[in-house]
């Protein structure tokens, strides 16, 4: 059946790490994702011929060079009108120059978010906002309909990258309803040849839903609420022989927004991985992941004290991925594909979680709805609720051609419906530097992605 929305990230797409001295580049993690693809290793690439002084000078200039990075994305998630439906359309600016031993980054993202306008039936008006009160008025004429739910504004961040540090700061869209800080701080590294480990804290926006990000308004009533961030931590580890491995993870986060219940979220799973095909310019690799979330509260709905993010009270998953990159001529590609089973349980929530008196009112509203015909549902002031088993998929490409020596193009595209929504992205980008390179084009590959990536 149609699924409808979603958490801060999908379900962790496994993505096996380049070698064991560095940490896994997935599972879902890190919300802020390196601009440039990964230096490649040209040692290894090509080991069929000695290294020339013009390799080594490429291999410095790639790394050193300052590069802009311009690009436009749109996201589309399924879901009701004015609720959990979402067009998300972003336009990131990254300007990228070494500093010491890393490169700092500086990012401007202009975000535009469209909800569509909440419909103005009664059964659809009073899942919204101030809920069955303002519904059974807006039915009566007495007061408009809830309003068009859009919004805009622009992001910006300061960002730097070394070897085993990642760090930045910055905020949400400056011009939504509400703004928050967005930031991070991740270290990671080897334990030994084989074990590697990635730690991180961060504060990141929650996208799901309009709701979620940038908050809402009802302007039947005035009311203001969302705009959801999680706090917290993640700690991950593998171990990697070089032809297979197996990782773990655990997270913690805690969530809040304005005028919305607080909320927890404990996170753990992990997997295996084999390389079935390894060469200098190509892999193939499959394995099994598994994922287990609880939520403390229900707070997927869209009434006022709700945050429009999925949330269920456990969520149970095992995938089977299958990655292939390669690299050919001035082309570097990567397709990937997920397969598996998911299960969620959901508790029954209150229309508003956070006031009492609100919730007696709506209460006595949904009677007098039921009374009036307006609904069939006398007890329309809870949200009931379920537990449902199905599949969950998710395929993605992305690639990168050079150009020029300067200037090089990507694009990507994925669709899933990992956890309980169905979405559909797609983006372009280009990226000047501003020292020509000659030398291989980058491999693996690790497409360009913005300061609220929603996945």
């Amino acid at each position: 059946m149609p699924l409808q929305t979603a958490p801060q990230a999908a379900l962790p797409y496994y993505a096996p790490p380049v070698a064991a001295q560095t940490p896994p580049p997935g599972y879902g993690g890190y919300a802020v994702q390196p601009a440039q693809a990964r230096p490649w290793d040209p040692a290894a690439a090509q080991a069929d011929r000695p290294r020339t002084a013009m390799d080594e000078l490429n291999d410095i200039q790639q790394a050193r060079s300052p590069a802009l990075t311009v690009g436009g994305t749109v996201r589309t998630r399924q879901g009701e009108e004015g609720l959990g439906k979402l067009t998300d359309i972003q336009a990131p600016i990254e300007y990228r120059f070494p500093v010491g031993d890393g490169r700092m980054a500086l990012r401007a993202t202009p975000v535009s978010l469209d909800a569509g306008t909440p419909g103005s039936s009664y059964d659809a008006s009073s899942r919204f906002g101030a809920g069955p009160v303002a519904a059974l008025q807006q039915a009566a004429g007495s007061t408009g309909g809830a309003g068009s739910q859009s919004q805009s504004g622009v992001g910006l961040a300061v960002a730097y990258e070394s070897e085993r540090l990642q760090a930045d700061v910055g905020t949400t869209p400056l011009g939504f309803r509400h703004t928050d800080i967005n930031a991070g701080l991740k270290f990671k590294g080897p334990i030994n040849s084989e074990v590697s480990y990635s730690a991180d804290v961060s504060r990141r926006p929650v996208t799901d839903s309009l709701l979620s990000f940038a908050g809402a308004r009802d302007a039947r009533t005035g009311q203001t609420w969302g705009g959801v961030s999680a706090t917290g931590g993640r700690l991950e580890l593998t171990w990697d022989n070089g032809d297979y491995g197996v990782y773990g993870y655990g997270a913690f986060h805690a969530l809040t927004g304005e005028n919305v219940a607080s909320n927890t979220r404990l996170e753990g799973g992990g997997g295996l991985y084999w390389r079935l095909v390894r060469t200098p310019d190509s892999e193939l690799t499959a394995g099994v992941n598994f994922t287990g979330i609880g939520y403390d509260k229900n707070l997927r709905y869209f009434t006022y004290g709700h945050g429009g993010y999925f949330s269920p009270q456990q969520f149970f998953a095992a995938s089977v991925p299958v990655s292939w990159t390669q690299r050919s001529g001035r082309l570097s590609y990567l397709v990937k594909g997920s397969l598996g089973v998911q299960r969620f349980k959901e508790d029954s929530a209150p229309y508003f979680p956070t006031n009492g008196s609100l919730q007696s009112a709506a209460q006595q509203a949904a009677i007098d709805a039921a009374a009036f015909g307006l609904t069939s549902n006398a007890n329309g002031a809870f949200y009931p609720g379920q537990t449902k088993t199905g599949l969950g998929y998710s395929l993605a490409a992305a690639m990168e051609y050079q150009i020029a020596p300067q200037l090089t193009l990507g694009g990507q595209l994925a669709m899933d419906n990992a956890r309980d929504y169905r979405q559909l992205m797609g983006g372009v980008y280009l990226r000047y530097a501003f020292h020509p390179y000659s030398g291989p084009v980058a491999y693996p590959l690790t497409p360009y992605r913005s300061l609220y990536p929603g996945n």
